[in-house]
């Protein structure tokens, strides 16, 4: 598999530290945004393959934030991140484009398999 940019928009720096470590163990490049303003701008102005997007950020919503990823590329998939209390609001953002979900605390080894499967389909 060739090097692959994922973006990770994740408001909790341990969070961000974590996922950082986890998709460079998977020799993923990473970028990182602790708001939804930072992450549309890396977004923007680069290269990049997969977003793992939180859905509760400090300025903007989940949901409204796919739905702009998707404007400015429709084709990259949007792994969203999730609180247990998040599942519904998640299904809701499968319904509008997001590749899949994973719920806190991860699931390791399902979101290998799911970065993994969403690059197949790229």
């Amino acid at each position: 598999m060739d090097i692959k940019n994922i973006v990770v928009i994740d408001d909790d720096a341990f969070v961000l530290d974590l996922l950082k470590i986890f998709i460079e163990d998977q020799d993923c490049k990473v970028l990182t945004a602790t708001t939804a303003e930072q992450g549309l701008s890396i977004i923007r102005k680069n290269e990049h393959d997969m977003v793992l997007l939180d859905i509760n950020l400090p300025d903007g919503d989940g949901l409204t934030v796919l739905k702009k990823i998707k404007e400015i590329s429709s084709e990259i998939p949007v792994i969203m991140i999730t609180g247990g209390s998040d599942i519904q609001v998640a299904e809701e953002c499968m319904e509008h484009g997001a590749a899949d979900y994973i719920s806190k605390p991860f699931d390791f080894e399902y979101l290998k398999t799911s970065i993994i499967s969403n690059f197949l389909g790229a």
